[in-house]
């Protein structure tokens, strides 16, 4: 039935014309609904992601101010030890007293190679952050590298009463890496191993192959660390309480921090145990050099 053939007093075929606009009009509104709910679920899908997006951007925007201000309060001090240090042999205050000269001078140098070092690590930093899949890799000689380690390490010692126990196996795994980091990795541990003992304490080094890897464990009787600060301990320039209340345990936290990344960077794995006053026991662990067939 066509509208034109309803005549005005046919009121069926009118309720039956209504009826069928209605079911038309009722399906629309249905199917428009459905629309409008996709595109709300998409619209805040879509403002979910971007919320996480913004908060992560937030994050590192604050990570790097955090980093910049670290960096910039470790380079002041020593900056400012060697500004006033030249100052005061310059404007004449100790003319005539070499000892005194020679004293402030050497203490500048330290205060320069403090600098220097702080900037190697950074530059170590960013190599890791940016290009480790280019980073040159070898196969390395343990042993070899462990003949100058040591002889550096117990002249470290020596200057501060700390004797060094040293049992590395004769016949040490190859590994496979970069000789400088691997080799900065191993001396960073052992560093703060004797950096956070005290006066004639021992620290013990084990170097030995461990089913598909090799592991150098490093053990110290020091100062160690709260177990509330363990996890902050691979934290850029973070160094513990019970560190910064010693006045001669110097340092700007990269040791530890560094030495992660760089495990990280050959598939190894680091882990730290250590007791408030009775010393750390750090473990690095790389993969032994598989030939290939």
């Amino acid at each position: 039935m066509k509208p034109e053939d309803c005549k005005l007093t046919d009121y069926e075929c009118h309720l039956n014309r209504i009826s069928n606009w209605h079911d038309n009009f009722e399906s629309s509104i249905s199917s428009l609904i459905e629309t409008l709910k996709e595109l709300n679920a998409s619209s805040v899908e879509a403002t979910e992601e971007c919320s996480k997006h913004y908060k992560e951007t937030i994050e590192l925007t604050k990570a790097k101010t955090r980093f910049t201000f670290e960096v910039s309060h470790e380079l002041k001090a020593p900056l400012a030890s060697v500004y006033n240090i030249i100052n005061i042999i310059l404007d004449g205050y100790l003319d005539g007293d070499v000892d005194k000269q020679k004293e402030l001078l050497n203490r500048a140098r330290e205060r320069i190679k403090s600098i220097t070092d702080l900037l190697n690590d950074l530059l170590i930093f960013s190599r890791l952050e940016e290009r480790t899949k280019e980073l040159d890799k070898e196969e390395l000689n343990i042993e070899d590298m462990f003949s100058t380690l040591i002889e550096d390490m117990n002249e470290l010692a020596k200057r501060r009463d700390i004797q060094i126990d040293w049992n590395v196996c004769d016949d040490c795994p190859h590994i496979y890496g970069n000789a400088q980091l691997i080799r900065r990795a191993f001396a960073n541990i052992i560093h703060n191993s004797v950096k956070y003992s005290n006066p004639g304490d021992l620290v013990e080094v084990t170097g030995r192959k461990e089913n598909d890897l090799f592991l150098l464990k490093v053990e110290d009787h020091g100062i160690g660390i709260k177990e509330d600060e363990l996890p902050e301990i691979f934290d850029i320039f973070f160094r513990g309480e019970n560190s910064r209340v010693n006045l001669r345990k110097e340092g700007m936290g990269l040791g530890l921090s560094l030495v992660q990344r760089i495990v990280n960077a050959h598939g190894g794995c680091i882990k730290v145990k250590s007791e408030l006053h009775k010393g750390t026991t750090a473990e690095i662990r790389f993969p032994v050099f598989q030939v290939k067939e």
